[in-house]
């Protein structure tokens, strides 16, 4: 019974795995700064209407738009230094219609480019990009 149920878990977390791919790889090709949730994005960072923020004492990375009405704030336990890096973290997002909250969500650094960097999380399948200023 034991080995039905290894066989079992092991070939839901290959399904649960092959799922993801089909938006971590569009996710990642994604160039600017944004946040997507399961496959949707939720918002997406516009030079001439929003505002970034990054203090990295905290580790925290904030965008917005210019009146605050929208914006996703992230807060890191650490800043990744390398890809497939794990990182846990904290996520506050706006919808037109609501304020949301993740905490201590385990994210996965999916690419570093320059100042950039690609983050996803399997338990909820949010993408968020993000940019270091400094």
């Amino acid at each position: 019974m034991r080995r039905y149920c290894s066989i079992a878990m092991a070939a839901l977390m290959l399904l649960c795995s092959c799922s993801d791919k089909r938006y971590i790889e569009p996710f990642s090709m994604q160039e600017e700064i944004c946040m997507e949730l399961g496959g949707r994005l939720i918002f997406k960072y516009n030079p001439g209407q929003c505002q970034l923020s990054f203090n990295r004492d905290r580790c925290e990375f904030r965008v917005s738009t210019d009146n605050m009405s929208d914006f996703y704030s992230l807060t890191l336990s650490e800043i990744p230094s390398e890809q497939g890096q794990e990182v846990t973290g904290s996520l506050i997002w706006t919808t037109p219609s609501d304020i949301y909250t993740k905490r201590n969500v385990t994210f996965e650094t999916i690419k570093l480019e320059g100042d950039m960097i690609w983050l996803w999380t399997h338990n909820g399948r949010i993408g968020v990009v993000v940019r270091m200023l400094d």
